[in-house]
């Protein structure tokens, strides 16, 4: 019994960090999501390539042209040419 005098600071430094940590990682979460443009920000139309259309399997831009994806092979629909 005497033994569990001496945990109890160690108890207390858990108990009092782990809130603690828990704030500062949801802050720097809250950071970042603010410099990228939210948690989920609003998906572009268009690339710096120009390229209009994603693959439906891997979701890599493509060119209009392509009939088959070249990065991982799935053939194009013709409902997202």
């Amino acid at each position: 019994m005497m033994g569990m005098i001496f945990l109890w600071p160690i108890f207390m430094l858990f108990f009092l960090a782990l809130p603690v940590a828990l704030a500062l990682g949801g802050y720097s979460l809250y950071r970042k999501a603010e410099q990228t443009g939210g948690l989920m920000p609003a998906a572009r139309q268009e690339t710096a390539t120009g390229y209009t259309r994603a693959c439906a399997s891997c979701g890599r831009f493509l060119q209009e042209e392509w009939i088959n994806c070249p990065y991982c092979g799935a053939e194009i629909s013709p409902v997202t040419r």
